[in-house]
């Protein structure tokens, strides 16, 4: 039988508010006895994985998601008049939303859960995994002594961003990063929400840091090494097999489309097989993005949606992780195997 009480790193994709979903998959996984040494996000799966990283359980990032008001999600400055405002805030803002809700809201779930009502923000520093010496990707740069890692577009330079260590070109130290603000770069869903600027302290260039949906909505390969000691599992937001159409009138719903097609419309063609063993596909149910206007119905369904697609997951996954083994050309020794058989 497979021994599910084990160690893993865990992967969230981002999606707007369909990030739900990832919180009823975790609960699955907890079931099971799994624990996650690294951790990483994008976008929504970047809040997900910091509530995680920092302590918290699956039933409780479940009571802190249905206790949000997604509705204030789409904050707008204080002085607004419908589609002027809009358009004004695309214009010169380069977004139509702030963003400050969900940062705010972040760094209070943060602070409360890590007991640091004394200090005004949890950083990086305060993730790191004692006496952890090793490395990511091949590369001296990026460390797991980082519980967390999250994913941003630098837009400026066309590059992506893997925080906390790339914070470093910026003339900062990796320790210092906020978390909130690493989520507030990583949910910045182009046209939707206002970029985060970026001032170079070196330089005194400035950079706009977006979505890391951009460049990579599903960096399920972040941990990988050459000789890895227990298995990445990536926790994937699907949607129905046939895309739906947009109906495109106006500027705003042409700027949504935009949106929707780049976050949402990637097959599973593109995944490769090695990467689709460990992924956990997690129907979506059609909801869009952007739908903060979400009932609790649709949420309850999201949630319980994600725990349904764990379980099948889980279901074939010694069979599944064998073959993946043999993918990355059986790196494991026969006694790693042994551990999780």
């Amino acid at each position: 039988m497979f021994n599910y009480n084990k160690l893993a790193d865990i992967v969230f994709e981002g999606g707007g508010i369909k990030g739900i979903g990832l919180v009823g998959a975790l609960k699955t996984f907890e079931l099971k006895g799994y624990n996650f040494k690294n951790i990483c996000g994008n976008s929504a799966g970047s809040i997900v994985a910091a509530l995680l990283a920092v302590g918290y359980d699956a039933n409780e990032i479940k009571k802190l998601m249905f206790s949000l008001d997604y509705t204030k999600i789409c904050d707008k400055n204080r002085f607004n008049i419908p589609l002027f405002s809009n358009t004004r805030n695309l214009l010169f803002k380069k977004g139509i939303y702030k963003g400050d809700y969900i940062k705010n809201w972040i760094d209070d779930a943060l602070s409360y859960k890590l007991k640091s009502r004394n200090k005004k923000k949890v950083t990086f520093g305060d993730l790191i995994i004692p006496n952890e010496k090793g490395i990511l990707l091949k590369s001296n740069k990026y460390k797991r002594k980082y519980k967390l890692h999250i994913i941003a577009t630098d837009i400026t330079s066309g590059k992506m961003l893997i925080l906390p260590e790339d914070i470093e070109e910026f003339g900062m130290n990796p320790d210092d990063l906020e978390v909130s603000l690493a989520i507030r770069m990583s949910i910045s869903i182009p046209y939707f929400f206002q970029p985060v600027t970026l001032n170079n302290i070196n330089t005194n260039k400035k950079s706009l840091i977006v979505d890391g949906g951009v460049l990579s909505n599903y960096p399920v390969w972040i941990f990988d090494n050459d000789i890895p000691h227990w298995p990445t599992i990536g926790l994937k937001l699907g949607g129905n097999k046939e895309l739906r159409e947009h109906k495109i009138t106006n500027i705003l719903n042409f700027t949504s489309s935009i949106i929707e097609t780049m976050l949402e419309a990637q097959d599973d063609i593109h995944i490769r097989e090695m990467d689709f063993l460990r992924t956990v596909k997690i129907d979506t149910l059609d909801i869009k993005t952007t739908d903060f206007n979400i009932s609790i119905k649709k949420i309850t369904d999201l949630y319980n949606s994600g725990e349904k697609c764990a379980r099948e997951f889980l279901d074939s996954w010694d069979k599944n992780y064998k073959r993946h083994q043999m993918l990355r050309g059986n790196s494991f020794n026969s006694d790693r195997i042994s551990n999780f058989i």
